[in-house]
């Protein structure tokens, strides 16, 4: 309330949202009800109370992803132990160039970002015959670090 007082919108507020932690709720109800109290709700004293879409939909998305969990932390760790060395990374870089794919660069996704995610899923698949390749030339195989026996 302090906020929307000090940018002069306290009686220009229709709408609220948020994600769906449930503190929210209780945090919704007492601006509602100090606005309330203050006359400030334009809309017949209604504050129309939205749930953030994006937020239901990564955690949707969260949900759908847990069931491939395990592929998605191996390709994270090939990607990570790839990307973070220069040796590696010219290594694999120079079999994308033998088999004359497009010069692309590995992408390691942010774990809370369901849509990074996709982007390193959707970049690895098109590196699939590079990785095989790789692993018979790394000395630390990238199988080991996939976990795949």
């Amino acid at each position: 309330m302090k906020y929307l007082q000090n940018w002069g919108i306290e009686g220009k507020m229709c709408s609220i949202s948020v994600d769906n932690a449930s503190y929210n709720d209780s945090a919704v109800t007492m601006l509602k009800d100090s606005l309330s109290f203050y006359k400030r709700l334009p809309l017949n004293d209604k504050l129309f109370h939205v749930r953030c879409c994006a937020h239901i939909l990564n955690l949707l998305v969260h949900d759908g992803l847990s069931e491939i969990e395990n592929v998605i932390d191996n390709v994270r760790a090939s990607v990570k132990h790839i990307t973070t060395s220069t040796m590696r990374l010219t290594m694999f870089s120079d079999i994308v160039k033998q088999l004359q794919l497009p010069n692309k660069r590995l992408i390691l996704d942010c774990y809370t970002r369901w849509n990074a995610t996709y982007a390193m899923l959707s970049c690895v698949l098109e590196f699939n015959d590079v990785f095989p390749r790789y692993a018979q030339r790394d000395v630390i195989s990238i199988f080991q670090v996939m976990k795949i026996e």
